[in-house]
């Protein structure tokens, strides 16, 4: 078979089964009574740690923010960086080095149990 051909095929294959999974996707749309998001929310992306994660908090007004870092994370090392404020509350960018996804959803929880908010 010669190289042309050879090419040829190749692309008629990739493009069958292109529109094989595009028909497949259609047909799973059109039949399925699953919402599409429940689908989907098992996909996790894949995260390299560690890393830095930023984390926006909202606090009351009267709250002290460098206290509540304190008291929540203890001694570590982060940057935190003004980000809003309103009449209810002021929020916060916090950037700090996470070492796993445990790590990463402790804090979340600690911080959510310390602040207005937090995403």
């Amino acid at each position: 078979m010669s190289k042309t051909a050879k090419n040829h095929a190749a692309k008629t294959a990739e493009n069958s089964a292109v529109k094989t999974a595009q028909n497949l996707a259609k047909d799973l749309a059109r039949n399925s009574r699953i919402p599409i998001s429940t689908c989907l929310a098992d996909i996790k992306p894949k995260i390299d740690y560690p890393l830095i994660w930023e984390y926006t908090i909202f606090m009351p007004l009267d709250r002290d923010e460098k206290e509540l870092i304190a008291s929540t994370l203890g001694i570590c090392e982060h940057k935190l960086t003004a980000s809003n404020k309103n009449t209810k509350y002021k929020s916060f960018k916090l950037n700090l080095l996470v070492q796993s996804e445990n790590e990463r959803l402790e804090i979340f929880a600690n911080l959510k149990a310390a602040c207005a908010f937090v995403l």
